[in-house]
């Protein structure tokens, strides 16, 4: 189920330097309701009064779109509206009034990458509905006894294209203590289980995802957090 670099080209976004500390986000994570283009997808791009420019262009690793007027546009983490509001005016500089719309082509996958103390430590992709985050550590064979499910590290891709980061006890939702807790995920979500006995889990985060994560894009792991 890996799609390697893939993903990391859309996870490691608005990358910066971030304190060594983990913010903690108040609430949990929201549902996701803007679907975020991502690599692999095929856009449907249509011109309403010039249907001879229409394109089926696929996203490639980096997010970005070849188009006759439109060579080199990052729609990679962008939503569709915004997607068809960034060719609207590349290709104003050509067209009077190009009138575009953008949707997604096919099945729409979703990418989560799931790692630390689990069994099997991976990028997953499937089609279909969100897992929840239980459905997703059990993909991952579950949480190892040496994992600390009381401080699990998730990470959410935001609209700006930043990372927010929340910690979350999944065994008190597992366990039936506090249901709500078992969150549905949305298309990027990043977990981490540290290991038990860890103090600052943002440092032992980071430095997993960097050591093991591909950075052959020249991206580091640590989108900024707020």
């Amino acid at each position: 189920m890996a799609f390697g670099s893939l993903f990391v080209g859309l996870l490691l976004t608005a990358c910066t330097d971030v304190a060594d500390n983990l913010p903690v986000a108040t609430s949990a994570p929201p549902m996701q309701t803007v679907y975020l283009i991502q690599p692999g997808d095929i856009l449907d791009v249509k011109f309403v009064k010039n249907p001879e420019l229409n394109e089926q262009p696929t996203v490639q690793p980096d997010g970005r779109i070849s188009m006759l007027y439109a060579p080199n546009l990052v729609v990679g983490g962008r939503s569709t509206e915004e997607a068809r509001s960034a060719l609207d005016a590349a290709y104003a500089t050509e067209l009077k009034e190009p009138g575009v719309s953008v949707n997604i082509k096919g099945p729409v996958f979703w990418h989560v990458y799931i790692g630390g103390q689990v069994t099997k430590p991976a990028d997953y992709t499937n089609s279909g509905p969100l897992p929840s985050l239980a459905a997703a550590i059990a993909y991952a064979g579950g949480v190892l006894d040496t994992g600390d499910g009381q401080k699990l590290v998730l990470t959410r891709l935001q609209p700006d294209h930043t990372r927010k980061a929340y910690i979350i006890d999944y065994w008190s939702a597992v366990q039936g203590k506090n249901p709500a807790g078992d969150i549905q995920l949305a298309a990027y979500d990043a977990i981490y289980v540290p290991k038990t006995g860890v103090a600052n889990v943002y440092t032992a985060y980071n430095q997993y995802f960097k050591q093991f994560l591909p950075n052959n894009l020249g991206l580091n792991f640590g989108a900024k957090l707020n």
